[in-house]
Parts: structure tokens; sequence; C-alpha cells
């Protein structure tokens, strides 16, 4: 039994965490603070869209600029060496855009809700474009 499930287990989180259709969770925060936290990863990929099927991940210092709901860009937010990133703003809806200097790495447009009092998590893949 042990067998079959680790690593079904293990296939289940690789392909929840690789999916370019990640949906950001709001994660109830013990401080009170109102934000998004995550991290940044970069991954060799096998799908035909942007950052899908993917594996070997690493973390992955990157810019990440956070858009209102009316399109106009409200932060830059460059990640720690370890690809993790924390910041407060105020509840409501708003796009992060994987900044890329080149074709690749790339990853897609994530639309994130962000509740009052809650940090809502999100993970980044970017696609290193290695096939």
């Amino acid at each position: 039994m042990k067998r079959i499930v680790i690593p079904f287990l293990a296939l289940l989180v690789l392909l929840t965490a690789c999916g370019s259709g990640a949906t950001p969770t709001a994660a109830p925060a013990s401080d009170g603070k109102t934000g998004i936290k995550g991290q940044v990863f970069l991954a060799e990929c096998q799908g035909p869209e942007v950052a899908t099927d993917c594996f070997s991940q690493e973390p992955y210092q990157a810019t990440l600029i956070v858009y209102n709901s009316n399109f106009e860009e409200v932060a830059r937010i460059l990640t720690k060496t370890d690809g993790t990133f924390e910041f407060e703003i105020e509840a409501g809806e708003y796009y992060i855009h994987p900044y890329s200097p080149a074709q690749y790495p790339i990853a897609p447009d994530y639309r994130v809700v962000v509740s009052e009092g809650k940090m809502t998590e999100l993970t980044v893949i970017y696609d290193s474009g290695v096939r």
C-alpha cells in the first residue's frame, strides 16, 4: 500500500505546484496582515502552454509587477534570492505579472484576490525554456 501512496502523493504535489492555472489561496494571518506572500520557482517544463508539466524546480529570484483591477501598476516586488516574497497591500483584486527581461524564463500572469486580514499565498512558476 505504501508503495502506491507515496509516488501518488509526490505526483499530486508536483502537478499542483506546476500548473499555470494555479489558484492563489487566502491563509489566515496570525498577525492580521493583509497582502500577498509566496515563492517563485524556475522549472524545466514540457507542456504546450507556458509553465505546464514542470519538473526540476529550484528557487528563483524575480521581479513581480502588481497591477490593480484597473490595470494600473501599484507595486514592483523583488523577491529574495530564495524566491520568497511577502508584501502588504489593501484588500482587493490584483494581477501579478512575473517580469522577464527576455523570452525565457517566462511565467504566466496570476489573478489574486486579497481579503482583509489575510495573506494570500501564491506560488509562481517560471518556465526556463529548456525542453
